[in-house]
């Protein structure tokens, strides 16, 4: 059969906690079955008769967020576009198309689901999934070993957990307004799911996260075939050419010295690929993974100098690769594609390569942002054309009849009839909630182009003007920044975000008196603001105004103890007033808040040298080295370290490698001079 599978034996189980569908009785006294308002939060609301009529036509549609239609909703999903498009074409059935995606939902919660939607006499099932497997639960194992009962209540527990994230101060003498708190939708979203930093190499894992993934599905066709239900599988497809891996890792094979090698020829590669030199760019960044094959985000980059150079071909080489080594795999790998090609095929279930798809109407048949709003979900015109092939899938295998005079050309027509309805501010508000959450995971690049498209739409609106211009400063285009703080201020003259990022502006052109005067207005307008306080204790240092300096940091410690940077630069002044004991212990709280960052070992290290404290200042930087062995200050700080303990020898080496990093690095020449006389 073009829709059937064949049964499978083998079960993974996970509960769902509580029905998605409850039942309730309208004026007409019949019975609908809506989505639970307790879980609005991960679906969109849905309704239908739980009486289905003999013309009825139902079709669930299942998967993660992108069934669901992120970031909109279903209104311009696949699914949205679904429910339009049949009627137009067929009037004879009463079709009926039903959201089931779930935020962040992956395969095995499919499963789940499915038990229940089955109960409801469905027709046919679409699904959309692959991209979750790797987002949720880390070992599949340890759900295993924990009994139903316990998980069931874990469930209830998670629904009724609530989070409370707080605004997260600015780095210093960058104020990123951007970073900021989530909604408290995608905080939830987040709280369920593990942050890149959590993600490692670990090749059985993926195996047996692919193996499930399998597995799984074969055991949703086998229930879709013994419940007569017809299925339509769609292969995943994502970004390859505009979104940068989420996190890279080092070959465990390379040494410490091949590693600073291949960040010099990553890093110089990266930036002859900014000052418009893609074939330099491909020259360093092929070396660089020749050197270590592993790194993802050195594959990126590259697939964008050969596009620089016309080397299309190895640009999808590059950009394919760089997704496979991906170490936080939220896209869908090349193996998951092709499980769910296989699995169609192996059990004659009819499948949507959408990835192909895609390709063969993308610039250089390298799917990007002409089709991608980020990582995997796709745009409004790109979950239409997904829509429009399911109805031709549908229409080979006969369950769709076209009435006489149907033209393929009206998809467009009732595509864009549905596009004008759409509330343009709505979905603008979507891609600004789409800014921040790829500016909690670190993806700036990707975070700024989302903010300057909500600033055009939401004109008017003071949060999008800030966000834009946020990104506007990032790529120091001051002008195009003050233009879009003001405009702001314009629309809300007491915002305090652009009262500070406007501040930063003139921090940063060196007009230190108007930046003082707008972050103590913001200050009075908002005494809780920790980022104004901070940037205020910059600006007066810079000032020379010292004691009001310490102040602003003291105020912003008192808001946010675990401010890292404030903890830093208050330790600076004290070692200045010569405070040394109170020093090293801002110091060591920075380290302690941030014991990942080797900068802040570093930094805890210099402030042990002038404390006298020479093996722990050694201690510090090694912490530093054993995270990052190219951190070039923690290189030097050994160097000085050895040489105040009067290990000369050991100074030298340490001083050496230093120069063979930056031949022109002024302390180590400076120290080796000292020591060798």
């Amino acid at each position: 059969m073009a829709f059937g599978v064949a049964p499978s034996s083998s079960r993974l189980g996970f509960t769902s906690g509580s029905s998605l569908f409850v039942a309730s009785v309208d004026s007409d006294g019949a019975t609908r079955l809506a989505i639970d308002k307790s879980r609005l939060d991960l679906f969109n609301p849905q309704s239908f008769a739980l009486e289905k009529s003999p013309d009825t036509y139902r079709i669930f549609c299942l998967g993660g967020s992108t069934t669901y239609g992120r970031p909109y909703d279903d209104e311009t999903s696949f699914v949205g576009f679904l429910r339009e498009y049949l009627p137009a074409i067929d009037r004879s059935k009463d079709w009926e198309v039903i959201n089931a995606g779930g935020i962040s939902y992956a395969s095995y919660r499919v499963e789940v689901l499915l038990d229940e939607l089955i109960q409801y006499q469905p027709d046919m099932l679409v699904i959309y999934t692959g991209h979750n497997e790797f987002l949720e639960d880390r070992t599949y194992q340890r759900l295993l070993s924990v009994p139903k009962s316990v998980r069931r209540f874990a469930e209830y527990a998670r629904r009724l957990r609530t989070v409370a994230a707080m605004e997260k101060l600015v780095q210093p003498a960058s104020l990123d307004e951007n970073q900021q708190s989530l909604s408290g939708e995608v905080d939830a979203i987040l709280d369920r799911s593990i942050g890149p930093a959590a993600y490692h190499r670990d090749p059985p894992w993926r195996a047996e996260v692919l193996a499930n993934f399998r597995s799984t599905l074969e055991r949703i066709l086998a229930k879709a075939e013994e419940a007569g239900v017809r299925v339509l599988l769609v292969v995943p497809a994502d970004n390859l050419r505009d979104c940068s891996p989420f996190k890279s890792e080092h070959s465990a094979e390379i040494t410490a010295s091949q590693q600073r090698e291949f960040m010099q020829l990553f890093d110089r590669g990266r930036a002859a690929l900014d000052n418009g030199e893609p074939d330099v760019a491909v020259e360093l960044l092929e070396r660089a993974t020749k050197m270590d094959p592993s790194y993802a985000a050195a594959y990126y980059y590259l697939g964008h100098a050969y596009l620089g150079v016309d080397q299309v071909a190895a640009a999808r080489e590059a950009f394919l690769r760089a997704r496979q080594e991906d170490v936080c795999p939220l896209r869908a790998i090349a193996e998951i594609q092709q499980i769910v090609r296989e699995v169609g095929n192996e059990n004659q279930v009819a499948t949507i390569d959408f990835p192909s798809l895609l390709e063969s109407r993308s610039e250089f048949e390298i799917p990007g942002a002409d089709w991608f709003l980020d990582h995997v979900h796709p745009t409004i015109d790109g979950h239409a054309f997904l829509a429009e092939n399911i109805v031709d899938r549908l229409a080979d295998a006969g369950i769709v009849a076209p009435h006489t005079g149907w033209d393929a050309s009206e998809f467009a027509s009732i595509a864009g009839l549905r596009k004008q309805q759409i509330d343009p501010q709505k979905h603008a508000v979507s891609l600004k909630n789409l800014a921040k959450v790829f500016s909690w995971a670190g993806k700036v690049e990707e975070a700024d182009r989302l903010a300057q498209q909500a600033g055009e739409i939401l004109g008017d609106d003071a949060e999008s003007q800030v966000m834009s211009g946020v990104a506007k400063l990032r790529q120091n285009d001051l002008d195009a920044a003050q233009r879009s703080f003001e405009f702001a201020l314009q629309q809300e003259p007491n915002n305090v975000r652009a009262l500070s990022a406007l501040a930063d502006v003139m921090y940063r052109r060196g007009e230190l008196e108007q930046a003082l005067e707008l972050f103590q207005k913001a200050i009075a307008i908002e005494p809780q603001h920790s980022p104004a306080h901070f940037n205020l204790g910059n600006t007066f240092r810079d000032l020379g105004q010292i004691d009001a300096a310490a102040a602003e940091y003291h105020a912003a410690l008192a808001i946010t103890p675990e401010h890292a940077d404030s903890h830093k630069n208050l330790g600076l002044l004290l070692a200045g007033q010569g405070a040394i004991d109170e020093a090293v212990s801002h110091f060591e709280n920075a380290a302690d808040l941030e014991p990942r960052v080797p900068q802040r070992h570093a930094d805890l290290g210099y402030i042990l040298i002038d404390a006298g404290q020479l093996a722990r200042a050694k201690t510090e930087f090694q912490a530093a080295l054993a995270i990052d062995p190219n951190n070039l200050s923690a290189i030097f700080g050994m160097g000085l370290a050895q040489a105040q303990s009067g290990m000369r020898e050991q100074a030298e080496i340490w001083l050496s490698k230093v120069l063979l990093i930056d031949p022109q690095h002024a302390g180590a020449k400076s120290v080796l001079q000292a020591i060798r006389n």
